[in-house]
């Protein structure tokens, strides 16, 4: 929380990027791109996020719907992020990592606290939290959130105009019976609208791209979770967890419902001297409503899906010094059916300061909605197209209901260390290889409003719009649908160090190197080599080689704090994004221990920049901008 607060960061992609080997981009005013270890993009779909327990992975397109994704940041205990595969305790999707966001205890967050603020980018926020006891056994807590940000910026340096805004509000609860059971009940609301720029072919039949603005975009939700703890005389526990999120999303290119209701049971024992057992049980179920549009075409407008899962993991100690965790998780979906990812790792423990650690595990990646039930048409123009006379080239994906899970098989290596008093270290290094990524290769045949025509100059016949076929008004289209074509290797080492350098001053540092090997195996037809050759170049260009931080938290005399975070990025080559370097700058005061103002500036050393670009969602091109905000907290 400390992190937080410091940092001067307002969201959490934002607090994201401390963490090594995290790449986190902007592509618009609400849209970011978060992934680690490799396969960064808009879609990246190998990452898992839970908030208190409450997956927010979506299935309609495999990511994170990041704009809705919010809470107090004063009331986040800690955000455990997990690099690497952890499916066998968390299920399907915790392929390159797992992000577990914690809040707060209710009893923790007694009082009141004001966070108001404005700024440049940050043009107004406020929230207030207050929280009080249930009787001699029980504490509540309840807030209200609200901010209005600015659009980012047009390459040219006008407002993009992609404004957002949205309000929330929240309660928790928290108490112990009188049996020692922990239980607690939380719930949330949301109402947002955003204004994303998209980029659209034009149906009306000209030949021209169609940059669509000011269009509203709302988002509505909330959710009600509930956690039974119940302790046991022998020195095992059980827990019963289940939550309600309803997602709603009022999107030019389509319209989503979605209900989600999930029940997990948990048992945590040690049978035997040196053995420390969980396993537990799951039950989840997702209703969606879904309207397309010309440019997302839906199968099937409703649609329920069902989740089964079964994990069990042994906590061994070997020896004093040699731990052996295994562990298993054992799931059922309605994509790919029955699913097994295990996972096994050794500690050593070398002295008091030091630590090496080994893990081998397996994940999956399950389908998605948009992977095998959804065709989508004039979004996706064609950067480098293979008629360079043409006037457009777009590119339709057509889902497969086929597909089966992409699989990984990760090794990794670690190695920990506290020298002295001050200073620790943590090296981790990592391979891993991938089977059955999806690739998008040659459908057969053209979709309905297109014609199988000879081109005039290029020698052969593709899909084309009814318009003039002269090779300088021709708008083609090339039907694409996705297979299991690919498989990969990434591996990488990513370092963090964290130094007292005085009473009153702590650096931290840390720096990730990332290696992408994509591959086939050459038995494809021509044509669909040649489209894979493609989809190898995306997936090894969509992440940053290098990454790297350096943050500094000052105490100065009289309850002053100065605060920077300076971070690079090597380049992203398939965003076209130059490598660059950021600084953040946070000045504040503290007026006796309940009022703090400060002053934060960040992206300081550019003016404006561009940290992501992509083609498959039609978001328009947008820039960061150099930016401030003053924000004054009181706490009571």
């Amino acid at each position: 929380n400390e992190d937080l607060q410091r940092s001067g960061v307002t969201s959490i992609p934002e607090a994201l990027r401390m963490v090594p080997g995290m790449q986190v981009a902007r592509l618009n005013g609400n849209s970011l791109s978060i992934s680690t270890r490799g396969f960064n993009y808009i879609f990246a779909n190998k990452l898992l996020v839970l908030i208190d327990g409450r997956t927010v992975y979506s299935p309609l397109f495999s990511g994170v719907n990041w704009d809705v994704q919010d809470t107090m940041l004063e009331d986040i205990a800690r955000i455990e992020v997990i690099r690497g595969p952890g499916a066998a305790l968390w299920g399907a999707n915790a392929v390159n990592g797992v992000i577990n966001i914690i809040t707060k205890h209710a009893a923790d967050t007694q009082g009141g606290l004001l966070s108001t603020g404005f700024g440049s980018e940050e043009r107004a926020f406020a929230a207030y939290r207050y929280g009080g006891e249930l009787g001699d056994n029980g504490y509540y807590r309840a807030f209200f959130k609200t901010f209005t940000r600015d659009g980012l910026a047009n390459p040219d340096g006008t407002d993009a105009n992609d404004d957002w805004k949205i309000n929330r509000t929240g309660l928790r609860a928290d108490w112990r019976t009188e049996n020692g059971a922990e239980a607690s009940v939380q719930a949330e609301v949301y109402d947002g609208t955003t204004q994303p720029d998209l980029v659209l072919y034009n149906y009306n039949g000209t030949t021209e791209k169609d940059t669509v603005a000011r269009l509203k975009r709302d988002q509505r939700g909330g959710h009600l979770i509930g956690n039974y703890k119940q302790f046991l005389s022998d020195g095992s526990n059980f827990s019963l967890k289940g939550y309600y999120d309803r997602y709603e999303n009022y999107d030019y290119r389509i319209t989503e419902k979605r209900d989600t209701g999930e029940l997990e049971f948990q048992h945590q024992s040690q049978p035997w001297n040196n053995h420390e057992v969980i396993w537990g049980l799951g039950y989840r179920l997702t209703n969606y409503r879904l309207s397309g549009t010309d440019y997302i075409l839906v199968s099937q407008n409703h649609r329920t899906d069902q989740l089964y899962s079964a994990f069990i993991q042994d906590h061994i100690r070997l020896r004093p010094d040699w731990e052996l965790t295994l562990s298993s998780r054992f799931e059922h979906n309605n994509f790919t059916g029955f699913e097994v990812q295990p996972n096994a790792s050794l500690t050593w423990k070398i002295s008091e300061q030091q630590t090496l650690w080994m893990k081998v595990a397996s994940a999956l990646k399950t389908p998605s909605i948009s992977e095998t039930d959804v065709t989508t048409r004039g979004i996706t123009f064609l950067r480098d197209p293979l008629l360079p006379n043409t006037h457009a080239n777009l590119l339709a994906i057509r889902g497969n209901e086929s597909l089966q899970s992409e699989k990984l098989l990760a090794f990794e290596l670690g190695y920990r260390e506290q020298i002295g008093d001050n200073f620790r270290i943590d090296v981790s290094t990592f391979f891993n290889q991938y089977k059955d990524l999806l690739a998008y290769v040659d459908d057969q045949g053209c979709y309905s409003g297109t014609t199988l025509t000879a081109h005039p100059t290029a020698g052969f016949q593709v899909c084309s719009y009814g318009v003039n076929p002269d090779s300088s008004e021709m708008v083609i289209e090339w039907p694409t649908t996705f297979t299991n074509n690919l498989s990969a290797h990434t591996y990488g080492a990513e370092i963090t160090a964290d130094w007292q350098a005085k009473p009153w001053w702590k650096l931290q540092f840390n720096y990730s190197f990332l290696g992408t090997d994509v591959f086939t195996d050459g038995s494809e037809s021509p044509v669909t080599q040649d489209y894979l050759k493609g989809n190898e170049n995306l997936l090894e260009t969509l992440s940053a080689d290098h990454t790297a931080n350096i943050r500094s938290y000052m105490n100065l005399p009289n309850q002053w704090h100065l605060d920077f975070w300076v971070r690079y990025m090597d380049n992203l080559k398939n965003a076209r994004v130059k490598a660059h370097t950021a600084l953040d700058v946070r000045v504040a005061k503290k007026f006796g221990k309940d009022l703090e103002l400060s002053l934060t500036g960040k992206n300081l050393f550019d003016k404006q920049r561009l940290e992501f670009n992509e083609v498959f969602s039609g978001l328009g091109e947008t820039e960061v901008q150099q930016s401030w905000y003053l924000q004054l907290r009181w706490q009571h």
